[in-house]
């Protein structure tokens, strides 16, 4: 079993022996073309795995490491400050491989999480639909049972990485007589099932991370199904949790290797009080979002998931994340396309990417009002209206 809690002496010793590794291992840059770089982090994913970086805080009984939630959070923070890439197969990792440690029967576990882990198996969350997002209980995909097989009909969007994905775990609709909440299955998909068709959707940012995906008559067998039938409402919320707070957890590592560099560049820049301010606010905002981190790691470790909580991580890491490559942005100015100054260190191109990636931190894993009805309604009390 995971450890309840993390030595201080033999945390750090294991953040320095991560801390080694990654200088000597972890690539120095990515390719700019977004296919190269997906293969790039394909073949990064394997090496973290063969090292033992993957995986850290899963049970040793089903692949992982057995480590804390703690090591798994040192070797993050490690590989933001080293500029390292995380994993690519994240939503495996984070989002959907939590749900299937939980719920998997052992013939489930058996076959998809040695995959999983080693990279060989990448996975995506087919969850919104085109008239089913932040609704999510609208969803109109549905599976119907078939002696030993569901048939699988829908419409999926906003699937991040689906063309470079193995496996989609999908909600559909298996009772149509049941309230909305209720009579929706998890079904984990193969993606290369005849009928599956994945179409990319450019960004704003230039990448196809985002895809559409339909599914026309596809067969999934009934040993996909992931925990009942008909009871997998409950499951998504498991996911959207580890999506909302684990998610958290990483990019705040990230984020603050970001707003080092910023202030750098600030003192270098000697910039208006309007723009120190602005700077001064983002320290307090990212401080906010760590204290929350600290909160979010006692609550993984105390398997405390879903919590309404997580949604308060959520909106700020949106708040701390739009914030700051704001911020950025209005310090950049006119240097956008260009490193602001050598000694800086702030490349403008990456800002601006940084600065319209961030726009959708308030719309992915729910949006910022269906986060703040949850905080209205579940964690302050206050009544629903209409």
């Amino acid at each position: 079993m995971t450890p309840a809690g993390a030595d201080p002496r033999d945390l750090e010793a294991y953040r320095q022996r991560a801390r080694s590794w990654l200088e000597t291992a972890a690539p120095t840059s990515l390719p700019e073309d977004y296919r190269l770089r997906t293969e790039a982090l394909r073949t990064w994913h394997r090496t973290l795995y063969r090292a033992g970086f993957v995986g850290i805080d899963w049970p040793a009984e089903h692949g992982g490491q057995g480590l804390t939630v703690e090591h798994a959070l040192a070797f993050i923070e490690e590989s933001a400050r080293l500029g390292a890439p995380q994993p690519f197969g994240a939503i495996g990792l984070h989002v959907v491989g939590p749900t299937l440690l939980r719920h998997g029967t052992d013939e489930q576990l058996a076959r998809f999480v040695e995959p999983l882990l080693a990279g060989e198996e990448v996975w995506c969350q087919g969850f919104s639909e085109p008239d089913a997002g932040s609704d999510l209980a609208s969803l109109r995909t549905r599976a119907v049972v078939e002696g030993d097989r569901f048939v699988l009909n829908g419409q999926k969007i906003w699937t991040s990485w689906a063309d470079d994905s193995d496996w989609c775990a999908v909600l559909a609709r298996t009772d149509p007589d049941q309230p909305k909440h209720r009579g929706i299955s998890y079904l984990l998909v193969d993606m290369t099932t005849p009928g599956v068709t994945v179409r990319p959707i450019t960004q704003i940012t230039g990448d196809a991370e985002f895809c559409e995906v339909f599914f026309e008559d596809v067969a999934v067998p009934r040993t996909n199904l992931l925990g009942p039938l008909n009871g997998g409402w409950d499951l998504a919320m498991h996911t959207l949790a580890h999506e909302r707070s684990g998610y958290a957890l990483r990019r705040r590592a990230e984020l603050e290797v970001s707003y080092t560099q910023l202030l750098h560049a600030v003192r270098e820049e000697r910039p208006s009080p309007e723009t120190a301010a602005a700077v001064g606010g983002t320290y307090v905002a990212l401080g906010g979002l760590a204290a929350l981190s600290r909160r979010a790691v006692r609550r993984a470790r105390n398997a405390e998931v879903p919590s309404p909580l997580d949604s308060v991580d959520k909106l700020a890491l949106a708040h701390g994340e739009q914030q700051l490559f704001g911020t950025a942005l209005d310090l950049l100015g006119a240097h956008r396309t260009a490193p602001l100054s050598a000694e800086s260190g702030l490349d403008g191109e990456q800002i601006v990417r940084d600065y319209l990636h961030g726009r959708s931190a308030s719309v992915y894993g729910g949006s910022e009002q269906i986060q703040l009805t949850i905080v209205a309604e579940r964690l302050l009390g206050l009544p629903r209206t209409r």
